[in-house]
């Protein structure tokens, strides 16, 4: 599969290094990632699948899915999910915005 989610594979774009893969860096650089991380953990399963879950990332814009940070994109992808199952509204997801602090609000207004 050659896709933008697939260009660790693609010839040219180099070696994949994480960051912090020395463990220099933290796993959170910041508390709203640690939140997410932990909201993926609890509706996994419970209100969507793995498949989902990629297939919701992968639905990015190719430029956002590669200028955004990671936990970003899973925030998108679990935004995104969870306003299709039904789970939350597009006007309480809304208020989530306004509350902050939180990724780049505009990935959000063209892509849900």
């Amino acid at each position: 599969m050659n896709s933008v989610h697939d260009c660790g594979g693609f010839d040219g774009f180099g070696r994949v290094v994480p960051e912090g893969y020395d463990g220099s860096e933290p796993v959170f650089k910041h508390e709203w990632e640690r939140r997410m991380c932990a909201l993926f953990m609890v509706t996994i399963g419970a209100h969507y699948s793995d498949d989902e879950f990629r297939q919701s990332r992968e639905r990015l814009e190719p430029v956002t899915y590669l200028t955004r940070p990671y936990y970003e994109q899973w925030w998108f992808a679990v935004a995104r999910l969870m306003m299709e199952k039904g789970l939350m509204t597009p006007e309480e997801f809304g208020r989530h915005l306004a509350a902050g602090p939180t990724p780049s609000a505009d990935i959000l207004a063209g892509d849900a």
